[in-house]
């Protein structure tokens, strides 16, 4: 190579350099992934929301074999995140009987009465919003979340969640956002953020079982005073 060829060169490897770095695929694979916050009405970090993208090019992560357990008179988990078509077993971990129900459009169904050596399994076809009860426990309430989305996941305990970069738009929903149980709050992203906070105008939700009876309550201190 003569020392005329070598600055000829050196020009071809930037150009082809500065095309690399330039080229969309460069930039999408470059490009960090969108993380979501979402906070109550309260400026509280907010567990349990469903964060979704329509159509996302990610590969679906959602679960499509879930379980719906039910642990100390309560339901486990109190959102359960699914895909459409998904199966969802309701085992019952409670050495009591469960019998679950819902009146939801979406899928409404009852269980009949249970013990725990028992995990009846449905179905979740039709996207949409399933509230779950117990006819036994009125304080017994869940939601299942059969996502009409391509990307659905939850925030965890400080309230955030992570969407695949280059999402231009998402939805955000929990429970009592609205009077309509499936409205979800629509957020668009500006300037290809990778940090976005959606303030909801709710408060926290949660099962709240009822204080002890007073004859709970005596066993209890009999059961601790042994």
């Amino acid at each position: 190579m003569t020392k005329f060829q070598i600055p000829a060169v050196l020009f071809t490897a930037f150009i082809a350099v500065v095309a690399v770095l330039n080229s969309p695929t460069s930039a999408a694979q470059t490009q960090a992934p969108l993380t979501v916050t979402v906070l109550d009405a309260n400026g509280e970090p907010l567990p349990h929301a469903i964060v979704s993208v329509a159509g996302a090019a990610k590969e679906n992560t959602i679960i499509t074999d879930a379980v719906m357990d039910q642990v100390d008179k309560l339901f486990s988990p109190f959102v359960l995140n699914v895909a459409q078509g998904s199966s969802v077993s309701f085992p019952n971990s409670d050495n009591i009987r469960h019998q679950v129900y819902s009146f939801s459009p979406t899928k409404p169904f009852e269980l009949p009465l249970y013990s725990n050596q028992q995990a009846p399994e449905l179905r979740f076809d039709e996207p949409g919003i399933v509230v779950l009860g117990c006819n036994i426990h009125d304080h017994m309430k869940a939601y299942i979340y059969v996502s009409p989305h391509g990307y659905s996941v939850q925030t965890n305990a400080v309230g955030q969640a992570e969407l695949p970069s280059g999402v231009s738009q998402f939805h955000v929903w929990y429970p009592g956002l609205t009077d309509t149980i499936t409205d979800e709050r629509v957020v668009e992203v500006v300037n290809a953020q990778t940090n976005v906070t959606v303030n909801l105008p709710v408060q926290p939700q949660a099962q709240n079982p009822p204080p002890p009876s007073a004859l709970q309550q005596r066993f209890n201190r009999r059961k601790n005073n042994n």
